[in-house]
């Protein structure tokens, strides 16, 4: 579904427009608008229940947890290390100032906190000098681990259920995000600095609702619910303009009225997941769409290069720039699509065809690459 894969970069350049914001604001010694800083966060939920979409609707064959795990780790890690050995030249080595710096309460980074990092762990603990360890941005990685490793379970549970059950479930799913956010107000702790949160946010609730992979693992099931009411064909009448309309009334409403954990992934995530199913069903139905246009499909397929390396693309600009301005965050941006050109062609690629299928054994592979989704089989 190309229009899926174009969808992913707009949600990746979301992402990158906010952390530029924030490194103005952070210049200025503030904190970007709350309504452009709580889009990125409804993009990364976007992210995750478009995993579970694509890994539900994909799947095919019977497979085995291992091969599936094997393709996912080829799939997450390489290019990962690869960017974060680049950034501990960049940090430790030419000094260039990174997010988490400078931030109040934020001890220096630390060899444990990278290690974790590397590892994808880091998030399970809520401190900040895990947290915002090496690349900070993979918080959301460490999210996709646990969802690759609960899939091989997760899916025959959602397979089993029957069609006429799916919408009372998705609503269930909606419900279990937003139970994320209830459970959240009873911690305590610290309220954070920044301005957005007007003191009335912890860095343990932030922690809860927007780090902890558990507690993000209700989108990704949503995702996989969407993903058969799509093969089901069960109608949800609600198009592209009308699910981003509702996301941003959703954003809207949600400052105005919501208290502040509920804004990082409950307040839009109807809207999100109406989206995510409204723009399968563009190619599905064969309906023109300008996600599925060359330049978007091409540059969807570098969106997780581009992610991994955003916010050091941004970061380096403003380094040797000299600080934040509107000419250096475009010189960010081109900078980032060729450095993820060069990740996609010379990492992701050639690691993935050496790592994803098990060669072990004469005709494992045509076995295994039978299993493997469409769009997997391609890059093999």
């Amino acid at each position: 579904m190309p229009s899926l894969t174009g969808l992913r970069f707009v949600a990746a350049a979301v992402v990158f427009v906010v952390h530029a914001v924030y490194g103005k604001a952070r210049e200025e010694g503030g904190w970007p608008p709350a309504g452009l800083f709580l889009t990125g966060t409804a993009a990364v939920s976007l992210f995750f229940v478009l995993s579970g979409f694509v890994l539900t609707l994909s799947a095919r064959g019977p497979g085995t947890a291992r091969s599936f795990w094997r393709r996912r780790f080829a799939r997450l890690f390489p290019s990962h290390l690869v960017v974060l050995a680049a950034l501990m030249l960049l940090m430790r080595g030419a000094g260039v100032a990174w997010p988490g710096d400078g931030l109040p309460n934020t001890p220096p980074p630390s060899l444990l906190g990278d290690l974790s990092n590397a590892l994808l762990l880091n998030t399970l603990v809520p401190l900040p000098q895990f947290l915002f360890a090496g690349n900070p941005v993979t918080w959301s990685l460490a999210c996709e681990l646990l969802f690759y490793l609960l899939f091989p379970w997760l899916f025959p549970l959602v397979s089993r259920i029957p069609s006429q059950w799916l919408p009372a479930v998705a609503v269930g799913a909606v419900a279990a995000v937003w139970a994320v956010p209830t459970g959240s107000l009873w911690l305590g702790g610290p309220p954070l600095p920044q301005d957005f949160v007007d003191g009335s946010l912890t860095g343990l609730q932030m922690w809860c609702v927007y780090s902890f992979p558990l507690c993000q693992l209700p989108q990704f099931i949503l995702g996989m619910i969407l993903a058969r009411m799509h093969a089901d064909g069960v109608a949800v009448r609600f198009g592209v303009v009308p699910s981003a309309a509702l996301l941003g009334v959703c954003l809207v409403t949600g400052l105005a009225v919501l208290p502040r954990p509920f804004l990082f992934a409950a307040a839009t995530i109807i809207p999100v997941a109406l989206l995510v199913r409204a723009v399968a069903s563009l190619d599905a139905c064969g309906a023109k769409s300008w996600l599925r246009t060359q330049p978007l499909v091409f540059l969807g397929d570098l969106t997780y290069g581009f992610y991994l390396l955003h916010a050091a693309g941004l970061a380096v600009v403003m380094h040797y720039w000299g600080g934040w301005s509107v000419v250096g965050t475009v010189a960010a941006f081109l900078l980032t699509v060729s450095a993820s050109w060069l990740l996609h062609v010379l990492v992701e690629r050639p690691c993935y065809r050496r790592l994803a299928v098990a060669r072990d054994r004469p005709g494992r592979r045509e076995a295994q690459l039978a299993e493997c989704p469409a769009t997997e089989r391609v890059a093999t």
